[in-house]
């Protein structure tokens, strides 16, 4: 399992043209927040973010995603036009999480993604800044850390997701199957 956070920046490699494509500047997320759609990927941009030659990669071009680079298959990023329609992480993460019996349990952070298949495994819930802020105030007020599964009932609105009572899964997203090592020790 790896964050969403952790992918954007990573360099990408056409495995082959043996070329640097870029660095992946924004994940592309399905409607239904279940899977990966593709990446936005940045080669020459400026450091405040503008120019250079942008593209979308579909996930079905991605070969692998390694600690270093996310290697693709060129001959299979034909361009599809419905990715730039599809939501981004970016849209995703502040989104306050409620549950259906009314309990906040924080805002998105980050996205949890399988990366042996590219499926969504979870959203990350953080504090947000005002709670952080409140937490040095009041020290007492519980927190709640975790994840909440992708593949529950989630019903997404413009600023607010309701979830499931069980949806969340408390405690560090750690060392989950999708993240473990084979016996040779590569990543499955």
């Amino acid at each position: 399992m790896i964050k969403g956070s952790q992918l954007v920046g990573r360099a990408v490699i056409d495995m082959e043209a043996a070329e640097r494509l870029g660095k992946i500047k924004e994940i592309i997320v399905q409607r239904d927040g279940e899977r990966v759609a593709g990446f936005v990927v940045v080669h020459g941009e400026t450091i405040v973010g503008t120019g250079g030659k942008r593209r979308m990669i579909p996930a079905s071009a991605v070969h692998s995603i390694g600690p270093d680079a996310m290697t693709v298959r060129g001959s299979a990023m034909q361009e599809v036009a419905e990715l730039d329609n599809l939501p981004r992480m970016s849209d995703i993460i502040g989104h306050k999480m409620v549950t259906r019996s009314g309990r906040l349990l924080g805002v998105i952070d980050d996205v949890l993604i399988n990366r042996a298949d590219g499926t969504i495994v979870g959203f990350v819930v953080g504090e947000g800044v005002r709670s952080k802020l409140e937490n040095i105030f009041n020290p007492q007020r519980s927190r709640v850390h975790g994840y909440v599964r992708a593949d529950a009932d989630l019903h997404v609105g413009k600023d607010l997701i309701v979830v499931p009572d069980d949806a969340l899964i408390e405690g560090e997203p750690g060392a989950q199957e999708g993240d473990q090592k084979s016996p040779t020790g590569e990543d499955r």
